[in-house]
Protein backbone atom coordinates (compact mmCIF):
# COMPACT_ATOMS: atom_id res chain seq x y z
CA UNK A 1 0.00 0.00 0.00
CA UNK A 2 0.99 3.70 -0.90
CA UNK A 3 1.18 6.57 1.76
CA UNK A 4 0.48 10.35 0.66
CA UNK A 5 1.72 12.49 3.34
CA UNK A 6 0.30 15.83 3.30
CA UNK A 7 3.36 18.56 3.99
CA UNK A 8 2.89 21.50 1.95
CA UNK A 9 1.69 24.01 4.56
CA UNK A 10 3.35 26.41 6.42
CA UNK A 11 1.92 26.30 9.88
CA UNK A 12 1.61 30.42 10.47
CA UNK A 13 -0.03 29.77 13.86
CA UNK A 14 3.55 28.00 15.16
CA UNK A 15 5.06 31.29 13.97
CA UNK A 16 8.04 32.86 13.98
CA UNK A 17 9.41 28.62 14.13
CA UNK A 18 7.82 28.25 10.42
CA UNK A 19 9.36 31.58 9.20
CA UNK A 20 12.34 29.38 7.89
CA UNK A 21 11.18 25.86 7.92
CA UNK A 22 7.72 24.02 6.60
CA UNK A 23 5.94 22.85 9.96
CA UNK A 24 6.62 19.06 9.51
CA UNK A 25 10.57 19.74 9.81
CA UNK A 26 10.05 20.99 13.42
CA UNK A 27 11.64 18.75 16.00
CA UNK A 28 9.55 16.52 18.69
CA UNK A 29 12.42 14.96 20.55
CA UNK A 30 14.84 16.40 18.24
CA UNK A 31 13.83 14.60 15.35
CA UNK A 32 11.19 15.92 12.65
CA UNK A 33 7.80 15.43 12.82
CA UNK A 34 7.87 14.15 9.44
CA UNK A 35 10.45 11.70 10.22
CA UNK A 36 9.04 9.92 12.96
CA UNK A 37 5.57 9.66 10.11
CA UNK A 38 7.49 8.61 7.50
CA UNK A 39 9.29 5.71 9.57
CA UNK A 40 5.83 4.73 10.98
CA UNK A 41 4.18 4.19 7.78
CA UNK A 42 7.39 2.47 6.56
CA UNK A 43 6.96 -0.13 9.72
CA UNK A 44 3.42 -0.40 9.12
CA UNK A 45 4.13 -1.90 5.78
CA UNK A 46 4.02 1.04 3.14
CA UNK A 47 5.79 0.24 0.04
CA UNK A 48 6.05 3.53 -1.57
CA UNK A 49 5.66 7.30 0.29
CA UNK A 50 3.94 10.22 -1.66
CA UNK A 51 5.14 13.34 -0.49
CA UNK A 52 3.05 16.03 -1.08
CA UNK A 53 5.40 19.34 -0.14
CA UNK A 54 4.81 23.19 -1.38
CA UNK A 55 6.03 25.83 1.16
CA UNK A 56 10.25 25.57 1.64
CA UNK A 57 9.68 21.91 0.00
CA UNK A 58 14.00 22.04 0.07
CA UNK A 59 13.78 21.35 3.53
CA UNK A 60 11.88 18.36 3.27
CA UNK A 61 12.95 16.97 -0.12
CA UNK A 62 17.28 17.65 0.93
CA UNK A 63 16.22 15.81 3.92
CA UNK A 64 14.50 12.58 2.85
CA UNK A 65 15.78 12.25 -0.89
CA UNK A 66 14.74 9.49 -2.79
CA UNK A 67 13.97 7.54 0.17
CA UNK A 68 16.90 5.26 0.43
CA UNK A 69 17.41 5.82 4.31
CA UNK A 70 14.16 4.79 4.85
CA UNK A 71 14.27 1.90 3.04
CA UNK A 72 11.56 3.29 0.28
CA UNK A 73 10.97 4.94 -2.63
CA UNK A 74 9.93 8.47 -1.79
CA UNK A 75 8.13 10.25 -4.56
CA UNK A 76 7.31 14.60 -4.41
CA UNK A 77 4.42 15.98 -5.17
CA UNK A 78 4.73 19.81 -5.63
CA UNK A 79 1.34 21.91 -4.07
CA UNK A 80 2.97 25.44 -5.70
CA UNK A 81 -0.18 27.00 -3.68
CA UNK A 82 -1.09 26.12 -0.37
CA UNK A 83 -4.66 25.96 -1.13
CA UNK A 84 -5.45 23.58 1.92
CA UNK A 85 -5.63 19.76 2.74
CA UNK A 86 -8.06 18.68 0.16
CA UNK A 87 -6.82 20.73 -2.74
CA UNK A 88 -3.02 18.88 -1.68
CA UNK A 89 -4.66 15.41 -1.89
CA UNK A 90 -5.79 15.77 -4.90
CA UNK A 91 -3.07 16.71 -6.70
CA UNK A 92 -1.86 12.78 -6.16
CA UNK A 93 -4.47 11.39 -8.43
CA UNK A 94 -2.52 10.69 -11.24
CA UNK A 95 0.47 8.76 -8.36
CA UNK A 96 -1.37 6.46 -6.66
CA UNK A 97 -3.36 3.18 -7.21
CA UNK A 98 -5.68 0.98 -5.28
CA UNK A 99 -6.26 1.68 -1.40
CA UNK A 100 -3.90 4.15 -0.04
CA UNK A 101 -2.94 5.36 3.21
CA UNK A 102 -3.21 9.30 3.89
CA UNK A 103 -1.66 11.27 6.81
CA UNK A 104 -0.89 14.75 7.75
CA UNK A 105 3.14 15.18 8.08
CA UNK A 106 2.58 17.41 10.71
CA UNK A 107 0.61 14.91 13.41
CA UNK A 108 2.61 12.44 15.09
CA UNK A 109 0.66 9.23 14.37
CA UNK A 110 0.51 5.85 16.14
CA UNK A 111 1.52 2.77 14.19
CA UNK A 112 -1.21 0.31 15.72
CA UNK A 113 -3.23 3.44 14.46
CA UNK A 114 -2.29 2.34 11.06
CA UNK A 115 -2.32 -1.24 11.07
CA UNK A 116 -6.52 -0.50 12.54
CA UNK A 117 -7.50 1.81 9.96
CA UNK A 118 -5.83 -1.16 7.56
CA UNK A 119 -7.70 -3.60 9.01
CA UNK A 120 -11.06 -1.70 8.93
CA UNK A 121 -10.70 -1.00 5.38
CA UNK A 122 -9.48 -4.48 4.10
CA UNK A 123 -12.74 -5.57 6.14
CA UNK A 124 -15.42 -2.97 4.86
CA UNK A 125 -14.01 -1.57 1.71
CA UNK A 126 -14.94 1.98 2.42
CA UNK A 127 -12.78 5.12 2.78
CA UNK A 128 -12.47 5.44 6.61
CA UNK A 129 -11.01 8.29 8.78
CA UNK A 130 -9.73 7.76 12.26
CA UNK A 131 -11.51 9.83 15.17
CA UNK A 132 -9.93 10.90 18.59
CA UNK A 133 -11.41 12.61 21.35
CA UNK A 134 -10.36 16.01 22.27
CA UNK A 135 -11.90 18.88 24.27
CA UNK A 136 -10.98 20.82 21.14
CA UNK A 137 -12.06 21.26 17.22
CA UNK A 138 -9.50 20.56 15.23
CA UNK A 139 -8.93 22.48 11.30
CA UNK A 140 -10.02 18.99 9.82
CA UNK A 141 -13.67 18.87 11.71
CA UNK A 142 -15.59 17.49 14.39
CA UNK A 143 -16.80 13.63 13.38
CA UNK A 144 -20.56 12.49 14.29
CA UNK A 145 -20.89 8.57 13.94
CA UNK A 146 -24.09 6.11 13.42
CA UNK A 147 -22.25 3.21 14.90
CA UNK A 148 -19.15 2.95 12.50
CA UNK A 149 -20.48 4.68 9.88
CA UNK A 150 -19.34 8.99 9.73
CA UNK A 151 -23.00 10.70 8.90
CA UNK A 152 -21.47 14.02 9.76
CA UNK A 153 -18.25 16.30 9.39
CA UNK A 154 -18.28 19.84 10.52
CA UNK A 155 -16.23 22.87 11.64
CA UNK A 156 -17.49 23.10 14.80
CA UNK A 157 -18.54 20.00 17.17
CA UNK A 158 -22.33 19.58 18.08
CA UNK A 159 -21.53 17.85 21.32
CA UNK A 160 -19.67 19.03 24.56
CA UNK A 161 -16.29 18.21 25.14
CA UNK A 162 -14.90 15.91 24.81
CA UNK A 163 -16.12 15.24 21.48
CA UNK A 164 -14.85 13.43 18.16
CA UNK A 165 -12.33 15.02 15.76
CA UNK A 166 -11.15 13.84 12.40
CA UNK A 167 -7.47 12.54 13.83
CA UNK A 168 -5.97 13.41 10.54
CA UNK A 169 -5.13 9.67 9.38
CA UNK A 170 -7.12 8.19 6.96
CA UNK A 171 -7.36 5.18 4.17
CA UNK A 172 -8.78 6.36 0.97
CA UNK A 173 -9.42 4.90 -2.62
CA UNK A 174 -10.13 6.64 -6.00
CA UNK A 175 -13.38 7.61 -4.78
CA UNK A 176 -12.06 10.57 -2.48
CA UNK A 177 -11.01 12.24 -5.93
CA UNK A 178 -14.72 13.20 -6.79
CA UNK A 179 -14.87 14.54 -3.15
CA UNK A 180 -12.38 16.88 -2.96
CA UNK A 181 -12.54 20.14 -5.22
CA UNK A 182 -9.81 23.08 -5.55
CA UNK A 183 -11.10 25.58 -3.08
CA UNK A 184 -11.09 29.18 -4.31
CA UNK A 185 -8.16 31.06 -4.36
CA UNK A 186 -9.35 34.03 -3.06
CA UNK A 187 -11.79 32.36 -0.25
CA UNK A 188 -8.52 31.91 1.89
CA UNK A 189 -10.37 32.16 5.20
CA UNK A 190 -12.55 28.37 4.13
CA UNK A 191 -8.94 26.87 2.84
CA UNK A 192 -8.99 24.21 6.16
CA UNK A 193 -12.65 23.46 5.82
CA UNK A 194 -11.70 21.64 2.52
CA UNK A 195 -10.86 17.90 3.91
CA UNK A 196 -14.04 18.81 5.95
CA UNK A 197 -16.04 19.23 3.15
CA UNK A 198 -14.71 16.45 1.10
CA UNK A 199 -15.24 13.70 4.25
CA UNK A 200 -18.68 15.02 4.57
CA UNK A 201 -19.37 14.44 0.55
CA UNK A 202 -18.09 10.64 1.04
CA UNK A 203 -20.36 10.44 4.30
CA UNK A 204 -23.53 11.43 2.42
CA UNK A 205 -22.43 9.15 -0.14
CA UNK A 206 -22.71 6.56 2.61
CA UNK A 207 -18.65 5.32 1.60
CA UNK A 208 -17.08 6.69 4.93
CA UNK A 209 -16.25 4.67 7.93
CA UNK A 210 -14.52 5.71 11.42
CA UNK A 211 -12.05 3.72 13.64
CA UNK A 212 -12.46 5.46 16.83
CA UNK A 213 -8.72 5.80 18.32
CA UNK A 214 -8.35 5.95 21.97
CA UNK A 215 -4.85 5.89 22.43
CA UNK A 216 -1.88 8.65 21.94
CA UNK A 217 -2.47 11.46 19.99
CA UNK A 218 -1.51 15.22 19.13
CA UNK A 219 -2.64 18.01 16.93
CA UNK A 220 0.31 20.29 16.78
CA UNK A 221 -1.13 23.61 16.06
CA UNK A 222 0.10 25.99 18.57
CA UNK A 223 3.92 26.41 19.87
CA UNK A 224 2.38 24.99 23.44
CA UNK A 225 0.99 22.21 21.08
CA UNK A 226 4.84 21.32 20.30
CA UNK A 227 5.94 21.27 23.59
CA UNK A 228 3.44 18.91 24.74
CA UNK A 229 4.08 16.84 22.00
CA UNK A 230 8.28 16.74 22.77
CA UNK A 231 7.13 16.10 26.42
CA UNK A 232 5.06 13.44 25.50
CA UNK A 233 7.31 11.75 23.29
CA UNK A 234 10.10 12.18 25.80
CA UNK A 235 8.28 10.29 28.57
CA UNK A 236 7.70 7.17 26.01
CA UNK A 237 11.59 7.22 26.56
CA UNK A 238 14.16 9.77 25.83
CA UNK A 239 16.03 9.98 23.16
CA UNK A 240 19.30 11.17 24.74
CA UNK A 241 22.95 10.27 23.36
CA UNK A 242 26.04 9.46 24.66
CA UNK A 243 27.92 13.01 24.93
CA UNK A 244 31.14 13.81 25.59
CA UNK A 245 30.12 17.16 26.29
CA UNK A 246 28.31 17.31 29.12
CA UNK A 247 30.13 18.29 32.34
CA UNK A 248 30.15 15.40 35.10
CA UNK A 249 28.40 18.03 37.75
CA UNK A 250 25.49 18.41 35.12
CA UNK A 251 22.41 17.14 35.88
CA UNK A 252 20.57 15.22 32.73
CA UNK A 253 16.73 14.48 34.01
CA UNK A 254 15.34 10.99 32.56
CA UNK A 255 12.59 12.50 29.69
CA UNK A 256 15.04 14.17 28.26
CA UNK A 257 17.25 14.39 24.86
CA UNK A 258 20.51 15.77 23.94
CA UNK A 259 21.89 15.64 21.00
CA UNK A 260 25.38 13.74 20.83
CA UNK A 261 27.12 17.09 19.80
CA UNK A 262 25.52 19.48 22.86
CA UNK A 263 27.85 21.06 25.12
CA UNK A 264 26.85 21.29 28.83
CA UNK A 265 28.24 23.20 31.64
CA UNK A 266 29.29 22.87 35.19
CA UNK A 267 26.22 22.43 37.82
CA UNK A 268 23.59 22.74 34.99
CA UNK A 269 20.03 21.09 35.37
CA UNK A 270 18.22 19.87 31.84
CA UNK A 271 14.97 19.00 33.62
CA UNK A 272 12.42 16.97 31.58
CA UNK A 273 10.49 17.73 28.78
CA UNK A 274 14.03 18.98 27.30
CA UNK A 275 15.24 18.33 24.02
CA UNK A 276 18.81 19.96 22.76
CA UNK A 277 19.61 19.63 19.19
CA UNK A 278 22.94 19.26 17.43
CA UNK A 279 25.70 21.88 18.58
CA UNK A 280 23.85 23.45 21.14
CA UNK A 281 25.68 25.18 23.85
CA UNK A 282 24.93 25.56 27.04
CA UNK A 283 27.08 27.08 30.02
CA UNK A 284 27.44 26.61 33.91
CA UNK A 285 24.43 27.22 36.12
CA UNK A 286 21.95 26.82 34.13
CA UNK A 287 18.45 25.60 34.33
CA UNK A 288 16.29 24.29 30.99
CA UNK A 289 12.95 22.56 32.18
CA UNK A 290 10.16 21.68 29.40
CA UNK A 291 12.28 23.38 26.83
CA UNK A 292 13.08 22.16 23.11
CA UNK A 293 16.32 24.31 21.31
CA UNK A 294 16.94 24.09 17.83
CA UNK A 295 20.27 23.66 16.53
CA UNK A 296 23.52 25.35 17.45
CA UNK A 297 21.43 27.91 19.65
CA UNK A 298 23.44 29.04 22.76
CA UNK A 299 22.24 29.84 26.05
CA UNK A 300 24.56 31.80 28.57
CA UNK A 301 25.78 31.07 31.90
CA UNK A 302 22.93 31.02 34.68
CA UNK A 303 20.23 31.23 32.74
CA UNK A 304 16.80 29.92 33.74
CA UNK A 305 14.67 28.81 30.62
CA UNK A 306 10.92 27.72 31.34
CA UNK A 307 7.91 26.17 29.01
CA UNK A 308 10.31 27.93 25.78
CA UNK A 309 10.99 27.07 22.30
CA UNK A 310 14.84 28.41 21.47
CA UNK A 311 15.46 28.82 17.58
CA UNK A 312 18.11 27.84 15.69
CA UNK A 313 20.99 29.95 16.43
CA UNK A 314 19.38 31.96 18.56
CA UNK A 315 21.42 33.42 21.53
CA UNK A 316 19.96 33.86 25.15
CA UNK A 317 22.20 35.86 27.29
CA UNK A 318 23.98 35.37 31.15
CA UNK A 319 21.67 35.40 33.89
CA UNK A 320 18.54 35.38 30.73
CA UNK A 321 15.10 34.52 32.73
CA UNK A 322 12.29 33.29 30.53
CA UNK A 323 9.62 32.48 33.35
CA UNK A 324 7.52 29.62 32.49
CA UNK A 325 3.48 28.87 33.53
CA UNK A 326 0.62 29.28 32.33
CA UNK A 327 -0.52 32.84 30.24
CA UNK A 328 -3.07 33.87 27.79
CA UNK A 329 -1.53 33.96 24.30
CA UNK A 330 -3.07 35.93 21.31
CA UNK A 331 -2.69 34.11 18.28
CA UNK A 332 -4.21 35.52 14.92
CA UNK A 333 -6.62 37.23 16.70
CA UNK A 334 -7.67 34.74 19.12
CA UNK A 335 -7.19 34.77 22.43
CA UNK A 336 -5.61 31.61 23.61
CA UNK A 337 -6.42 31.36 27.64
CA UNK A 338 -4.39 29.63 30.29
CA UNK A 339 -1.94 27.90 27.87
CA UNK A 340 1.24 26.73 29.03
CA UNK A 341 4.57 28.35 27.19
CA UNK A 342 7.27 30.32 28.67
CA UNK A 343 8.14 31.82 25.54
CA UNK A 344 9.08 31.31 22.13
CA UNK A 345 12.29 32.75 20.85
CA UNK A 346 12.81 32.85 16.86
CA UNK A 347 15.75 32.06 14.69
CA UNK A 348 18.69 33.87 15.42
CA UNK A 349 17.23 35.76 18.11
CA UNK A 350 19.85 37.55 20.42
CA UNK A 351 18.82 37.82 24.30
CA UNK A 352 21.29 39.84 26.40
CA UNK A 353 22.47 39.27 29.80
CA UNK A 354 20.03 39.52 32.49
CA UNK A 355 17.17 39.72 29.91
CA UNK A 356 13.41 38.96 31.44
CA UNK A 357 10.59 36.95 28.83
CA UNK A 358 7.58 37.04 30.54
CA UNK A 359 5.25 34.12 30.08
CA UNK A 360 3.46 33.62 27.08
CA UNK A 361 5.53 36.03 24.71
CA UNK A 362 6.67 35.22 21.15
CA UNK A 363 9.55 36.81 19.95
CA UNK A 364 10.04 37.07 16.24
CA UNK A 365 13.60 35.93 14.27
CA UNK A 366 16.59 38.48 14.43
CA UNK A 367 15.53 40.35 17.05
CA UNK A 368 17.83 42.06 19.37
CA UNK A 369 17.26 42.79 23.34
CA UNK A 370 19.76 44.82 25.16
CA UNK A 371 20.85 43.59 28.46
CA UNK A 372 18.71 44.08 31.20
CA UNK A 373 15.37 44.64 29.38
CA UNK A 374 11.90 43.00 29.95
CA UNK A 375 9.94 41.21 26.91
CA UNK A 376 6.04 40.80 27.50
CA UNK A 377 3.69 40.42 24.30
CA UNK A 378 4.48 39.86 21.17
CA UNK A 379 7.68 41.10 19.11
CA UNK A 380 8.35 40.97 15.20
CA UNK A 381 11.00 39.64 13.61
CA UNK A 382 14.43 42.18 12.97
CA UNK A 383 12.99 44.36 16.01
CA UNK A 384 15.36 45.81 18.27
CA UNK A 385 14.24 45.83 22.19
CA UNK A 386 16.01 48.48 23.94
CA UNK A 387 16.16 49.73 27.81
CA UNK A 388 14.23 52.78 29.06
Amino acid sequence: MQAVILAAGRGGRLGPLTEMRPKPMLPVANRPILESVVETVVAAGADEVVLVVGYRRDRIQDHFGDGDDWGVPVRYVVQDHQLGAAHALSLTESVVEGPFLTLHGDRPVDGDLLARLVDRYETTERPTVAAARSRRPTEYGAVELDGEAVVGVSAEPTDDPPFLVNAGAYVFDDRVFDAVEAPDPDARGDLDLGMATALQSLADDGSLTALVHDGTWQDVTYPWDLLSANAARLRDGGATDASDGVHETAAVSRDTALAGTVSVGSHTSILPGTALGRNVRVGSNVTLSNCIVLPGATIGHGAVLSDCVVGESASVGPNATVEGGDADVVVDGSVHEDVRLGAVLGDRTDLRGNVTVRPGTVVGCDVRADAGTVLDGRFDSRDTVRRG
